[in-house]
């Protein structure tokens, strides 16, 4: 039996993001089923709701991502342009502090076995990006292999 200590921490982060992007595919299905039965569709509403939920998650994840421009542009008082060098902050764009999903999350059976702290997660920009692939993943599973729409 493997010591929770003595994983390797890229092992413990990545289970981390997978089980994260299930979570989040897996809430997904469930809000998507809730809101197309609840209009009167079926699955095939589900299939849709998550592809517009895996495409906007993918949008968003992608613009949480995108550092930010290592210059600026000021104004001066004469009505001029100075161009001068952003300090680097070192912060993490997005908080790596554990919101209330992320604590759930972390309490399914592999991740409770396999803990890490947030600061040594991947960022959640990343983890959210992944999770827009795994809702994706899950409407087109449910074309192709389910044959639901066609």
């Amino acid at each position: 039996m493997v010591d929770a200590n003595q994983s390797p921490r890229r092992f413990r982060q990545v289970l981390d993001a997978l089980v994260y992007a299930i979570a989040v595919a897996g809430f997904a299905f469930v809000v998507g089923v809730v809101v197309s039965f609840s209009l009167g569709s079926d699955l095939v509403g589900v299939k849709y709701f998550l592809f517009l939920i895996g495409f906007l998650l993918f949008g968003y994840a992608t613009l949480l991502m995108l550092p930010s421009a290592p210059w600026d542009v000021n104004k001066t008082d004469d009505g001029g342009v100075e161009i001068v060098r952003n300090e680097e902050r070192g912060e993490v764009i997005g908080s790596r502090e554990e919101t209330r999903f992320q604590a759930t999350v972390q309490r399914i059976p592999p991740l409770s076995r396999y803990p890490i702290p947030p600061e040594e997660r991947f960022p959640s920009s990343m983890k959210l990006f992944v999770a827009s692939i795994a809702v994706l993943a899950t409407s087109y599973i449910m074309e192709t292999v389910f044959g639901v729409g066609l």
